[in-house]
């Protein structure tokens, strides 16, 4: 059964409920932020160029000033991510098990242990 999705402030993290759709000078009840910004958007990615995934976008230099996007979405909260997150995690460890590399083994103090570990990784 899909899950309604939860939107929450990129501030303060305050859960929001929408009655009507988002305009630019809508702020949140808690913190008074923008909501309709780039930080609340699902488009935004600070990894991407222009820090929108959505190419077709206008460049916006203030992120969190309320702006007219029109390629604007609300993102859901990180609830539903953390979901995918562990389907993800879930199909990987049924594909190579749980047996992947451990990096329980402490950092080597001595440069001697260090070269010794790395002559252990590529030995015959």
């Amino acid at each position: 059964m899909q899950q309604e999705p939860v939107y929450a402030c990129h501030k303060c993290k305050e859960e929001l409920v929408f009655e009507v759709k988002i305009g630019r000078r809508d702020t949140c009840p808690n913190c008074h932020a923008y909501l309709h910004c780039c930080f609340n958007c699902r488009f935004w990615d600070p990894n991407v160029h222009n820090e929108c995934t959505e190419n077709r976008s206008e460049f916006i230099r203030d992120r969190a000033e309320g702006n007219f996007c029109l390629y604007f979405t609300f993102r859901a909260t990180e609830e539903s991510a953390a979901g995918e997150q562990e389907d993800s995690k879930a199909k990987l460890n049924s594909l190579f098990g749980d047996s992947g590399p451990t990096l329980k083994r402490p950092s080597p103090k001595t440069s001697d242990e260090a070269r010794s570990r790395l002559d252990s990784l590529f030995k015959d």
